[in-house]
C-alpha cells in the first residue's frame, strides 16, 4: 500500500527526532545515558523546561545541545514569569553536577557587604573602579544596581584592552605571530612524554586532533583548554562584564589601560619552561576547576577579598615558575594600571574603569597602590546609593 505524503513527512520527523535523542529522555533518565552528555534546565522548572544531550562527540557539543533544547522549550512557554536571571543553564556535565547561579548567589549575605566597586573623586573628575569577571553565565545576572548606576553616570569606559578597535583579521594575524613554536618545533619535541599524553587525552575530549595544534606554543594550547572547559560548564565570554557594559556603550568613549600587543607578549612569549609548567598546572586542575570557580564567584559577589585571594592563589599553581608568572600577570601590571588610573583624576570627566577583580586585592593590588600614591577612595557597599 502506498504511503501518503503526510505519513512520510511524519515518519521522517520521527526518525530525525530519535536520531537526535530528543524523545523519551527525561531528567530521570540522565544517569543511565551514555556520554559525552549534559543536561540543562531552568532551575525551579527542571521537570518541564530542560534539554539533554548525550552520545555527543565532545563535552562542549553535549552542553551546547542541551542548552539549545532547553532554550527551545523555554521559548515555547507562554504566560511564564521568571525571576531576573532565571533561565536555562547547564546543570550536569557527564557525571559532574554544575553549581547553579542560584547556588552561588545563596552564599552571598543579605546583610550589607562590600562590592567590587570603588569611587575616587577629585575637584574635576570621578573614577569608578569596578572588578570584572571576564567570563560568566546569564544566571549570575542582574548585577548589583550600584555597578549599573556607576556606569550610567560615567562618560568614559576604561578596559584593560579595547579589542573592538582592532579589525578581526588584524587580531588573528597578531595572534598567529605569537602562537607558533620557534624554528619549526612541535609540542612532541618540547613537552615531556607524560605531559604530552595527558594533553592529547584532554584535547581528544574536546574533539581536537593533536596534529591540529602540534606547532602551537604550550601557552596557546593552555589558554584554549581553559576556554573550552569553561564553555562546557556554561560560562561564556558574551556574558562577561566587558560585553555586558559594551552593549550599553551608546556614545561613551572607550579607553584602554594596556595594549593588545603587550598582553599577547605577556601571555605567549614567556620562556618555554614557564609555558610547560602552566600547561601542567592547567591539566592538574581541569576537572577540579568548577567548584573552585563557583567559590570564587561567590567571594566576588560577596566582596570577600580574603577568600577571593586565597582561591586565586589556589588555582595559580605552587611552583616557582608559576608564582613568578602570576607576579608578572598581576602585580607587575598593577603598577602601570594604578599610575594611569591616578592620572585620570587630574583630568575632567567621569570614568568607569573595568579591570579583572584579581587586580584589586592584596598589598600589591591597584587599590593599595593608589593609596601609596596618596589617593584614597570609598569602597561601595551593597546598600549604598550611587
Amino acid at each position: 500500500m502506498a504511503r501518503s505524503p503526510v505519513f512520510k513527512v511524519l515518519l521522517a520527523a520521527l526518525i530525525a527526532s530519535l536520531a537526535a535523542g530528543l524523545l523519551a529522555e527525561t531528567p530521570a533518565d540522565y544517569a543511565n545515558l551514555p556520554g559525552h552528555k549534559a543536561m540543562a534546565a531552568v532551575p525551579g522548572y527542571t521537570a518541564s523546561i530542560y534539554g539533554i544531550g548525550h552520545s555527543r562527540p565532545t563535552d562542549i557539543d553535549a552542553a551546547n545541545w542541551a542548552l539549545q533544547q532547553c532554550q527551545r522549550k523555554l521559548a515555547q512557554q507562554t504566560g511564564l514569569t521568571l525571576a531576573p536571571g532565571q533561565t536555562c543553564e547547564v546543570l550536569n556535565l557527564n557525571e559532574e553536577r554544575i553549581t547553579t547561579g542560584a547556588d552561588i548567589r545563596a552564599q552571598v549575605p543579605d546583610s550589607p557587604h562590600p562590592l567590587y566597586l570603588w569611587r575616587y573623586t577629585s575637584d574635576t573628575a570621578t573614577v569608578y573602579l569596578a572588578g570584572s569577571i571576564h567570563i560568566l553565565k546569564p544566571t549570575l545576572y542582574p548585577l548589583a544596581p550600584q555597578l549599573e548606576k556607576a556606569f550610567e553616570q560615567s562618560a568614559l569606559l576604561v578596559v584593560e584592552v579595547d579589542t573592538e578597535k582592532y579589525p578581526l583579521q588584524e587580531m588573528q594575524r597578531k595572534m598567529m605571530d605569537v602562537a607558533l613554536l620557534e624554528n619549526g618545533q612541535t609540542l612532541k619535541q618540547v613537552l615531556p612524554k607524560g605531559l604530552l599524553n595527558r594533553l592529547n587525552e584532554s584535547l581528544a575530549s574536546y574533539g581536537i586532533n593533536s596534529q591540529q595544534v602540534a606547532q602551537f606554543k604550550p601557552a596557546m594550547v593552555m589558554n584554549q583548554l581553559v576556554v573550552l572547559r569553561l564553555q562546557a560548564l556554561g560560562y561564556l565570554p558574551e556574558y562577561g562584564l566587558e560585553q555586558h557594559f559594551r552593549a550599553k556603550l551608546d556614545d561613551r568613549q572607550v579607553l584602554e589601560l594596556e595594549s593588545f600587543d603587550g598582553q599577547l607578549d605577556l601571555l605567549f612569549n614567556q620562556p618555554v619552561e614557564v609555558q610547560i609548567q602552566l600547561l601542567a598546572d592547567t591539566l592538574d586542575l581541569e576537572h577540579e576547576i568548577e567548584p573552585i570557580l563557583a567559590e570564587m564567584l561567590a567571594a566576588w559577589l560577596a566582596g570577600n577579598d580574603d577568600d577571593l585571594l586565597m582561591l586565586i592563589q589556589q588555582q595559580s599553581g605552587n611552583s616557582e615558575l608559576s608564582q613568578a608568572f602570576n607576579k608578572r600577570l598581576l602585580d607587575d601590571r598593577n603598577v602601570g594600571m594604578a599610575k594611569t588610573i591616578g592620572r585620570y583624576l587630574d583630568t575632567t570627566g567621569t570614568y568607569f574603569v573595568l579591570v579583572g577583580a584579581a587586580h584589586f586585592i592584596g598589598k600589591s593590588g591597584i587599590v593599595s597602590l593608589l593609596e601609596q600614591q596618596g589617593i584614597t577612595g570609598q569602597r561601595v557597599m551593597s546598600n549604598d546609593k550611587i
